[in-house]
């Protein structure tokens, strides 16, 4: 007789790539978070972001939108509205891409609202669904309750209109969507993502080199053509800029502007629904959210967890300067907040 089958037991809690770490490495780790919580303890987040005297990026968004609606050219729109604000035109990164405010031009602000809940809704329950399989009690409910109440913070009005928070959830949705046999739509959210916000594109080359790494030949053939596709695109938004742009107007300064690792927890703060709490659990608890579990164990964790360990690079290299990274970071957390200047265009070429 053969032995009875055992049931493989799950871990009673969810491994991450930093269980392979060696103890110095680990160490060195545990180290940089300490002083990170130090510097948020020392800086806590401000009450709120400064925004722009005339409105900030919000109202700049909502004009250009409304102008498309009335059936003006995106990018002639984008002109009139950049410079009567005083917004750079230069690089051509300050200017979006047309992909959202064309979509939500032809929608209208109410339909955009709700289509944005429903996503968000969606990577929430997409997230849930995807990762409950490998927790146990108490990192299941743990994760049921941050992922509603991430969605919940999309529920005030007006949200639409901030291209990072599309890209962030669509890059979540493309993440829990994925398998080793279907990785056709995490590609096609990918790809939606990087034309909604460019700041995206590092996504898909992410994606297909872990796709290759995996053996995935297929996989890292479609996520290299659509980092192709827009890569083309953006060489037409490239050439558009180009050709409206004129002598005088005016040039990004960067991002090295904003307010570096403060600006960034001032952003968890409010994404992250801890504004009702003092400042200093910010400052301990999205520092702590740097080793939040990083894949599981399919070769679709493989694709999130070299995600996350490139976007960490990106991250860890801005939070002390206060550039463009800060600002991907909040978007990968599925975050905004109805009108301050997250990713204010004057501080920022992108």
């Amino acid at each position: 007789m053969r032995a009875p089958m055992r049931k493989a037991e799950r871990p009673s809690f969810v491994s991450t790539r930093m269980a392979n770490l060696s103890p110095g490495a680990a160490l060195a780790v545990l180290l940089a978070l300490l002083l990170l919580i130090g510097i948020g303890l020392a800086l806590p987040p401000t009450a709120s972001p400064a925004g722009s005297p005339n409105g900030g990026d919000a109202s700049l968004y909502r004009q250009i939108t409304a102008r498309v609606a009335k059936g003006e050219d995106y990018y002639q729109a984008a002109a009139v509205e950049h410079r009567a604000s005083g917004y750079p035109m230069k690089p051509f990164t300050a200017v979006r891409p047309p992909t959202l405010t064309r979509a939500m031009a032809a929608i209208g602000p109410t339909a955009a609202d709700l289509l944005l809940r429903l996503l968000a809704i969606a990577a929430a329950a997409a997230t849930v669904i995807r990762l409950a399989p490998q927790m146990r009690a108490p990192f299941r409910e743990t994760a049921i309750v941050l992922s509603a109440a991430s969605a919940g913070a999309f529920v005030q009005s007006g949200m639409w209109v901030w291209h990072e928070v599309w890209a962030g959830l669509l890059i979540t949705l493309a993440l829990a969507c994925r398998t080793d046999r279907h990785w056709v739509a995490s590609i096609a959210f990918g790809l939606l993502a990087a034309l909604i916000r460019e700041l995206a594109f590092p996504f898909l080359i992410v994606m297909a080199g872990a796709a290759w790494l995996t053996g995935s030949r297929r996989e890292a053939a479609g996520w290299t053509g659509a980092a192709l596709g827009v890569l083309i695109l953006l060489a037409i938004h490239w050439s558009r800029i180009v050709q409206i742009a004129l002598p005088g107007d005016v040039t990004s300064p960067g991002w090295l502007a904003l307010g570096g690792w403060r600006f960034d927890l001032t952003l968890a703060r409010q994404s992250l629904l801890l504004f009702a709490l003092p400042g200093w659990i910010a400052a301990v608890a999205f520092t702590g959210r740097r080793l939040r579990p990083s894949g599981t164990g399919d070769a679709s964790g493989a694709g999130a967890g070299a995600t996350v360990r490139g976007a960490s690079r990106c991250v860890v290299t801005g939070l002390l300067r206060g550039s463009a990274e800060g600002m991907f970071s909040r978007a990968m957390s599925s975050s905004g907040s109805g009108e301050y200047s997250c990713s204010d265009s004057r501080g920022g070429a992108g």
